[in-house]
């Protein structure tokens, strides 16, 4: 598992994303927009908490069939003994379910604890495919299902949240630490995540080339499991920051195998949400930046001037509009 100590190449958001989305629209109640703007941070949500209850879970069930045709293919030029072998083991089905539920055990939902991960997130929308209207006034589903009564809509500007995440990613010890569109599984997994079929190919290839201890297509896994949500949550057209705190084992384990490229870092600290069980990490408490708002929408409401007063009261000079929306 050393691929989760070292994470010096991971790419927190590409070029590409940053052009296709470059505004993300954060719907929120009127106390957590205060609660947003007074502290610059944002509380990353654990993913057992989200209300699609199949987060980060979902790849359990869908990778294996995407896998499966591949080992087929790649044992099917072995020798007659190596081919019953795979077959006595559940052929490429059975075989990719085993690889598929070992990155589970060995990540998220780890019995030992000793590599256990958690993964936390952050939601935003994109109107990057809808018109001017969308863009300037919100969606009603959203302003309905995540800003309430008195809601307002924070616009963020894509390039510069990617340059705070990476002040993020050097002041703490992430093992992800990305910002990325979702994707809805009514498409392929192969189409989907073709980086993580084709890694997880190349396992069972070094497996079977002799290498004891294969890559296992770990940092691929993590990429896929916190992008995938079930296709009924397409309105959302959501791209999220995906953050996977390090551990102190981990660190540790860095320290002793890659003594000359880990630098050690604080751990990102996990908190309880007041009077509730429910996990978060504050993004950004530690690094000293403003968050990038381009304006504030503010929602439909009976009381949408006195919002916009209260938007204007906290956020200074960045632009407020109100929604022309209605519930």
């Amino acid at each position: 598992m050393n691929a989760l100590t070292i994470n010096a190449e991971l790419v927190i958001c590409s070029i590409e994303t940053q052009a296709a989305h470059p505004e993300l629209f954060h719907y929120t109640s009127r106390d957590a927009f205060k609660g947003i703007i007074s502290s610059g941070t944002f509380w990353a949500s654990h993913y057992a908490d989200m209300t699609d209850k199949a987060e980060v879970l979902l790849m359990r069930q869908r990778l294996p069939a995407a896998v499966a045709p591949k080992f087929d293919e790649i044992v099917a030029a072995l020798n007659r003994h190596n081919r019953r072998l795979f077959k006595a083991a559940g052929s490429g089905t059975g075989v990719a379910k085993d690889l598929v539920d070992s990155l589970y055990d060995a990540t998220f939902l780890s019995k030992t604890g000793f590599t256990a991960l958690d993964a936390f997130s952050v939601s935003f929308s994109t109107h990057a495919q809808d018109g001017e209207f969308e863009r300037e006034n919100g969606l009603t589903s959203q302003w309905k299902g995540y800003a309430g009564a008195d809601g307002l809509c924070l616009v963020f500007d894509t390039s510069a949240m990617a340059q705070c995440l990476g002040k993020e990613m050097d002041s703490r010890y992430w093992v992800r630490l990305a910002l990325d569109p979702v994707r809805y599984d009514d498409a392929p997994i192969e189409q989907l995540f073709p980086e993580l079929v084709n890694a997880s190919a190349d396992t069972l290839r070094q497996f079977l080339s002799g290498v004891r201890t294969p890559e296992m297509a770990v940092p691929e896994f993590l990429a896929g499991a916190t992008l995938l949500k079930g296709a009924g949550f397409r309105t959302e057209r959501e791209v999220r920051i995906v953050a996977i705190p390090g551990t102190r084992r981990l660190s540790d384990q860095a320290v002793k195998e890659h003594p000359d490229e880990f630098t050690v870092r604080p751990l990102p600290e996990v908190r309880t949400r007041p009077g509730t069980t429910r996990r978060y990490i504050p993004i950004f408490e530690t690094v000293g930046v403003p968050l990038p708002i381009k304006r504030v929408i503010v929602g439909p409401s009976s009381r949408q001037d006195e919002n916009a007063a209260f938007a204007r009261s906290l956020v200074g000079g960045v632009p407020v509009t109100c929604s022309v929306c209605s519930l």
